[in-house]
């Protein structure tokens, strides 16, 4: 195809106008959704069977848009998966959609093209008994080209193939296709019609920002399929709010394609695009051409924001000004319909989630998604990465798959990079193979576009055309933050200080356990959670089903605290460009990891409110760094204030107050910082204050506020406790030992009591640890699969330790110096009083403390080290003290009784 680059000359609406003769109707179109004829081809026969060549009918009907799940075709599945949501009606391979469509008359000399919005994978189109187009596109809609082989006045068989099996040798989790997320459909999405233009038409508008001359340069390609010299005029309109531009310019076209470049000149009013303000513009261009006695039309329109990204030394610059990417994973997890959303409805809920979360970013994993996200994304002013369905072994050595996604890398650009909130492009997820394929797609696509920054592969191999890096490590150390300490002190600023911008790469992770409430929700949907109901009758096979509700909410509870560590620590990382959360909502795959705050329907799971979480996730965020949660009060507490501030203006004179509360909301201490401005683009120390502790008599949680301006709080929870100086001191009637040695055995078989503090090292049992587990204990099972603990706040065992039903940063000394005791042999009636949560897919009985019957004596057990460092651990020494207290009352009464072998059972010695 020959192409042609013009020379254009621009006329302004009032220049000089070409005349034309009256045009038809420019462009019309045909809604093909409805009823289809269907069949299904498993066996992938039909194709070169005789049916298309004698065209026959199909005899079964489907109603399109919609997807084969929809109307339970295909294997209906009698397993329970455990490692994903199971698909109600499984099936992949081809399936067949005809109807008969009469071409209009009308559209004789036009050329006419099918569209599909959204399909998966390979669609085909038949026209009568003859095959004419496949597309396998998977991230853009497919346009098959029917022109020369419909005639228009007639009445056509068309019959399309849609074939979801892999194409390709590709990974075979990639978010596109995977049934871990969203389901490996086949279908038909969202628009479905048959298109007729002009034989000249614009065939791509691509729209190019510059803020600094506040103009735009206008690429477009016209192909000209007249098989003649045409001339015309495009007429430009650009609107916006309060805002309309019109131009024009005339062009000559010799060829079958011309590349058309103008730029126009916006105007002083021109208002640019971010997150706080995304000042949208619709470019329209109609195309007015004529060739000898005929004359044509054409319109198409984009939707563009005045704004440019760069890149920075530390962070993405959109419009000369650092952004800081707060943002979460999206995984395609739409177990409602099984595929992503084509309607804004839904989209516009998603985006309206994420800034109600205070997030500015969504990177789309190994898939890109439809055009109503970015249309949405556009209207909210949220910062998109996209990604090809790449993953993985994807760069290793395939030259049919490598030419996939050279084709993909393209469309991708071409069909949505006129949207302000494409923001960064990469190939795919934590790539391996072939990196110099790595930098041809990379360096490629920077050639392509400018208007995008972009990156190799997630968390692997750099390649040299990286204009930023999303990983858990630099060439500097770690940039992940996983799970946060029971300190503040610290960031990933150095670890991020590399030659691009770097986003720490799927923080987070941590695993909630299941809320069986959400069964229910997927009556109506395509998929079920069916392992759901194998991990509740595993809960109610041990005796504890009364207690998931409990176990999820200590261990949301769990992830709730960590999530704030982790985010603030990237929040203080002043030269990190910013993180991506895996994720703010569940994934459903990979064994399930029920990491997010919300379920796999983007709902609240009721475990944190939007605004409370936004105090630690937002465009300014008050920031406190100190060192340690727990104190003696004879101690000090010492906090520097830092306000993170990337919004979209610095804080003049900014009132800075702090305040402490004790657990009834009193205030018992409160200052001021000194009244400053306060920048914007970083990350800034506004002073530093102190109080002391001596006052603080009685162990208690303290809660100590920032707050600027009144707008902006945040707060941080710490623990006071006197220093205990006299604890586990043995008497007449009660013995502390940390073995079950024979006194220990006295003792009960003369009805005394017993404190048990056995050795770590000398339980049998699992490992202690604060955190919950990482991602989910099915894809990851290493030691010690545990998921937080449910802690029994009412038990009067804590009436002088401080505590909720969930574990807080005050049990990290305790819970990191202890060991779990497996009780699966245990009566079921015994419940510990720090019942450790096991893996879902295993619910055994553990704890770490617990209290019994044993012959005529009774026992208490705390499998917590009470030797190793005892002066440095305020929190031990005063768990131990009401331990002390309350085996010394009346109120220490057993009530389960157990057998002394099970108490060998879980000691080494």
């Amino acid at each position: 195809m020959k192409k042609a680059k013009l020379c254009l000359k621009a006329l302004m609406i009032t220049g000089l106008l070409l005349s034309l003769m009256p045009s038809r109707s420019q462009t019309q179109e045909m809604d093909l959704s409805g009823t289809w004829g269907f069949q299904t081809d498993v066996m992938d026969f039909r194709r070169g069977s005789l049916s298309p060549r004698y065209k026959h009918a199909l005899q079964e009907k489907i109603v399109l848009p919609g997807i084969t799940d929809d109307y339970q075709i295909g294997y209906k599945v009698p397993y329970r998966y455990i490692d994903r949501l199971t698909r109600k009606y499984e099936y992949m391979g081809p399936a067949w959609y005809q109807r008969d469509i009469a071409i209009p008359k009308e559209w004789k000399g036009k050329r006419i093209f099918m569209y599909f919005e959204r399909t998966h994978w390979l669609s085909s189109i038949f026209v009568d008994t003859k095959e004419v187009s496949r597309i396998d596109y998977i991230s853009v809609p497919h346009n098959h080209e029917l022109t020369e082989f419909v005639t228009p006045g007639q009445t056509h068989r068309i019959t399309v193939s849609i074939d979801n099996r892999y194409q390709y040798n590709t990974h075979k989790w990639d978010h596109a296709h995977t049934e871990f997320t969203q389901i490996n459909w086949n279908g038909i999405l969202g628009a479905i019609k048959l298109v007729a233009v002009d034989p000249v038409y614009i065939d791509d508008l691509q729209v190019y920002p510059d803020i600094a001359e506040k103009s735009v340069k206008v690429k477009m390609q016209i192909r000209n399929r007249t098989n003649k010299p045409v001339e015309g005029i495009a007429s430009f309109t650009i609107n916006g709010v309060n805002y309309q531009l019109n131009k024009k310019l005339d062009f000559k076209i010799k060829d079958t394609l011309a590349l058309v470049e103008e730029t126009i000149v916006l105007g002083k009013e021109v208002k640019l695009w971010d997150e706080f303000n995304p000042n949208l513009y619709t470019i329209q261009c109609k195309l007015n051409t004529k060739s000898d006695k005929a004359s044509y039309q054409h319109e198409k329109a984009a939707t563009f924001g005045m704004r440019e990204v760069t890149q920075g030394k530390n962070h993405v610059m959109l419009n000369n000004r650092p952004i800081h990417l707060r943002g979460t994973v999206e995984n395609a997890v739409f177990p409602k319909t099984g595929h992503a959303p084509v309607d804004d409805a839904e989209w516009e809920r998603i985006m309206k989630i994420l800034k109600d979360y205070g997030m500015n970013h969504l990177l789309f994993h190994s898939w890109c998604p439809p055009e109503a996200a970015f249309r949405m994304a556009d209207k909210y002013g949220i910062y998109f990465e996209v990604e090809m369905p790449m993953w993985g072994k994807d760069a290793e050595p395939d030259e049919a798959r490598y030419n996939f996604f050279r084709r993909e890398m393209r469309a991708i650009l071409k069909e949505y990079g006129n949207h302000p909130s494409f923001v960064l492009y990469c190939n795919g997820n934590e790539i391996t193979g072939n990196f110099d394929f790595i930098e041809e797609l990379t360096a490629d696509a920077k050639a392509l576009d400018s208007r995008h920054l972009f990156s190799g592969s997630t968390a692997r191999t750099r390649v040299k055309s990286d204009q930023y890096y999303v990983s858990q490590q630099t060439n500097k150390g770690p940039v992940k933050v996983y799970e946060g300490l029971p300190n503040t002190n610290w960031d990933r600023s150095k670890e991020s200080d590399v030659d691009v911008p770097v986003i720490s790469h799927e923080s987070g992770q941590r695993c909630i356990y299941p809320d069986f409430r959400e069964i229910k929700k997927y009556d109506k949907s395509p998929v079920e959670a069916r392992n759901f109901e194998v991990f509740r009758e595993l809960l109610d096979k041990n005796g504890m089903l009364d207690q998931a509700h409990d176990f999820f909410r200590a261990s949301g509870a769990l992830t709730v605290l960590e999530y704030k560590a982790v985010t603030e620590a990237l929040l203080r990382s002043a030269k990190s460009a910013g993180f991506q959360l895996l994720s703010l909502n569940d994934f459903p795959g990979q064994g399930y990891a029920p990491v997010g705050l919300l379920d796999p329907f983007w709902d609240s799971k009721g475990l944190v409110a939007a605004e409370k979480f936004r105090e630690s996730c937002a465009p300014t965020v008050a920031l406190l760094r100190y060192t340690q949660s727990s104190y003696f009060n004879n101690e000090s507490f010492t906090g520097n204030a830092e306000v993170y501030n990337f919004s979209n203006a610095p804080l003049k004179n900014a009132r800075i107050k702090w305040w402490v509360t004790n657990a009834h909301g009193k205030i018992v201490k409160k200052g001021n910082l000194k009244t400053q401005d306060i920048g914007n683009d970083g990350v800034f120390p506004i002073g530093s204050f102190s109080f002391d502790l001596k006052e603080f008599a009685a162990a208690q949680q303290l809660t100590v506020h920032v707050s600027v301006n009144e707008q902006v709080q945040n707060s941080w929870n710490i623990w006071v406790f006197p220093k205990n100086e006299t604890i586990m001191q043995s008497t007449d009637d009660i013995l502390y030992t940390t073995t079950y040695d024979e006194k220990a055995k006295q003792f009960l078989s003369q009805g005394k009591k017993v404190v048990l503090c056995p050795l770590p090292s000398n339980v049998k049992g699992r490992a202690s640890t604060f955190h919950n587990h990482f991602w989910n204990p099915i894809m990851f099972a290493w030691a010690p699969m545990t998921i937080g603990a449910l802690i029994k706040e009412d038990h009067p065992v804590f009436n002088r330790f401080v505590t909720s039903y969930h574990t807080d940063w005050q049990w990290w000394d305790i819970l990191n110096n202890a060991k779990v005791i497996e009780m699966k042999n245990a009566p079921k009636q015994l419940r510990p009083f720090i019942q450790i949560i096991d893996a879902y897919d295993n619910n055994e009985k553990l704890g770490v403390g617990f209290e019994a019957k044993i012959g005529n004596g009774k026992l208490l057990v705390l499998a917590v080290d009470t030797q190793k460092d005892m002066s440095k651990r305020p929190a031990t020494r005063q768990l131990l003290a009401s331990v002390d207290e309350y085996v010394k009352s009346t109120q220490f009464e057993p009530q389960v009784t157990v057998e002394e072998s099970f108490i060998r059972s879980f000691l080494l010695k």
